[in-house]
């Protein structure tokens, strides 16, 4: 099992290459309303498809109010077809991650999803 803490979708791609006979699995949590919408969804999508299976969290606001319609569902629509994914609020995700085979686990985002990476290591750790 590896556990690797990212801030950028960029690092996605190397990292996914290094360890492709892995299942790579990854917690993504979007950064800002309007960033998602305006620029990066379709972008988000596609990094995303190129691993096995994608955890989406809720989008960090930092400075910003909500959008009408503007979502983590944005990305999860437009997730290649036949990806394992699923949509959680990151409150869930320790109990989510405690029922699935991990074998490579990344968590990515610019927000405050690093903070679960101590406990989400503890569980892993202790299969």
């Amino acid at each position: 099992m590896h556990i690797i803490p990212l801030k950028s979708n960029r690092a996605c791609c190397p990292c996914a290459n290094s360890i492709r006979t892995k299942k790579i699995t990854a917690i993504f949590q979007p950064h800002l309303y309007t960033r998602t919408r305006d620029f990066f969804y379709q972008d988000f999508a596609d990094s995303l498809s190129l691993l096995d299976e994608v955890i989406l969290v809720d989008i960090y606001p930092a400075r910003e109010a909500p959008i009408p319609g503007i979502t983590s569902k944005l990305i999860y629509d437009n997730l290649r077809p036949g990806i394992e994914k699923s949509m959680c609020k990151k409150e869930e995700i320790l109990n989510i991650l405690e029922n699935k085979n991990i074998e490579v686990l990344i968590t990515l985002g610019a927000g405050d999803i690093d903070n679960y990476v101590p406990e989400i290591c503890k569980i892993l750790e202790n299969r």
